[in-house]
């Protein structure tokens, strides 16, 4: 589903990622993993269009999307929940919604159902403005406006960064519904070990630009653990 092979990437001098090769298959969830500043969101803006590469292929079900924008990117049903969320502050729950709607393949006119299925919250919040939902209620719509793509393919930047636990652990469940049920690939940013455990089924670590070990989540040792995750 989505190949990244031998993908280089600097910013200013620094060789921010170095030969990277990781492949997220169809309905699974490929944790990428790393302690912090290692190149882990730096890939995941490369993969949407928001970095430029220097060499390397970013292919997506077979074509190359390296050299397409990243508004192209979206509509060929790539989903993003970057780090941080980036909600439209200023905008109501729904405005930021159809937003996500504009990029549909389907060209639909409003939220699909699912989204208010997954995230009931956001139903009763409709009309209030994103920037007035608890961090966990901004995390949950981020989500529900990369779903509003229909996307095949959805890249999550530690969705569970700074948020309350229950929320968490509805984002996991989210997370297996869509890679079981529905086959999405899902590539995982994440640092928290125990939720890549749970969700996750293949994993690959970043250290320093460079992917150091990769394999099936149910694989991941204590020496791997302890040589690049543990802080």
């Amino acid at each position: 589903m989505l190949y990244i092979d031998n993908v280089n990437q600097f910013y200013k001098q620094s060789h921010t990622l170095k030969d990277v090769t990781l492949e997220c298959k169809e309905g699974k969830c490929t944790c990428l993993m790393g302690r912090n500043g290692v190149g882990k969101t730096t890939l995941s803006k490369a993969v949407m269009g928001l970095l430029p590469i220097k060499s390397g292929r970013i292919v997506y079900n077979g074509t190359d999307i390296a050299p397409l924008g990243a508004h192209i990117r979206a509509q060929m049903a790539i989903g993003y929940v970057p780090q941080g969320r980036e909600i439209f502050s200023s905008l109501t729950v729904r405005e930021n919604l159809e937003i996500g709607v504009l990029s549909n393949r389907n060209k639909i006119k409003k939220p699909p159902s699912k989204i208010y299925e997954l995230f009931p919250v956001l139903k009763d919040m409709q009309n209030r403005k994103g920037g007035d939902l608890s961090g966990g209620q901004q995390q949950q719509l981020a989500i529900a406006r990369a779903l509003c793509i229909d996307p095949k393919m959805l890249i999550l930047d530690e969705p569970g960064e700074g948020i309350q636990p229950n929320i968490v652990s509805h984002i996991g469940e989210v997370i297996d519904m869509l890679t079981k049920e529905e086959k999405i690939g899902v590539l995982l940013i994440e640092q928290k070990l125990p939720f890549a455990r749970k969700h996750g089924d293949d994993f690959y670590i970043l250290d320093r630009g460079s992917i150091v070990a990769n394999g099936a989540v149910s694989d991941l040792d204590n020496d791997t653990i302890k040589r690049y995750l543990s802080v």
